[in-house]
């Protein structure tokens, strides 16, 4: 199902309902795939309707309702936001400065989704803290530029999360070097953000952190914590 965001969404796919931020992404789509095979309600906010990245069954599934707008207005975000369960933030902007528009994209989405969220009564926030790499010298000065300014917007949305503790149950998940290997469910978590730096050089797939995220969302068990999520290769 389709929707430009001109009217409500419909009240019958209220419930087991979450909204995915960044499921255009690699990960971000594998949040949503799934979900939806578990039988989550799925909203997926998307800056465009063309070349999704997925199956044309999953299109067709009736859990799914894919919106067109941008998280940088928040009018588009109170129509996703109302109604939900849970929101999952898997946005990150490019790395590429052509693509890369809005230097603040993640702290200013974040600014308003917790507005709208706490308008609405929606608690629950996952994020997804993607490592990067050192650098290199094969890196050139305008990636250098551009993840600067990335780090710096990170850090200022996950200021701005924590600074809403008392109305948005959050968990900020750390994940190292992802790669598209299959689910295989055999991963290994470690504490706060700190305790484990060595565990975030080891691979995981997005499928197996996408598998953790709805656990998460199911279970609750890091609430208000920065867990940090490694394969076990």
């Amino acid at each position: 199902m389709f929707s430009n965001l001109e009217g409500p969404l419909p009240s019958a796919m209220r419930g087991k309902h979450l909204l995915v931020l960044g499921a255009y992404s690699r990960l971000g789509s594998q949040v949503v795939c799934q979900a939806l095979e578990a039988s989550y309600h799925v909203t997926a906010l998307v800056q465009t309707d063309k070349s999704l990245p997925f199956t044309r069954a999953q299109l067709q599934n009736p859990n799914l309702v894919i919106c067109v707008g941008s998280t940088l207005s928040r009018k588009d975000l109170e129509k996703v936001v109302e109604g939900k369960d849970a929101i999952i933030n898997c946005l990150y902007p490019s790395n590429k400065p052509w693509k890369n528009n809005n230097p603040n994209l993640l702290s200013t989405t974040q600014k308003l989704l917790n507005e709208v969220m706490i308008a609405h009564g929606v608690k629950r926030l996952i994020v997804v803290r993607l490592k990067t790499e050192g650098l290199t010298v094969n890196k050139s000065w305008s990636w250098i530029f551009t993840e600067n300014k990335t780090q710096n917007d990170k850090e200022q949305q996950e200021k701005l999360i924590m600074e809403n503790s008392e109305n948005i149950d959050w968990t900020i998940i750390n994940v190292g070097k992802l790669s598209n290997g299959k689910l295989t469910e055999n991963y290994s978590l470690e504490g706060d953000e700190g305790e484990a730096n060595k565990a975030v050089q080891k691979k995981i797939s997005r499928a197996d952190v996408a598998h953790f995220i709805l656990q998460e969302i199911g279970f609750g068990k890091w609430i208000k914590r920065t867990p940090l999520i490694h394969g076990e290769e």
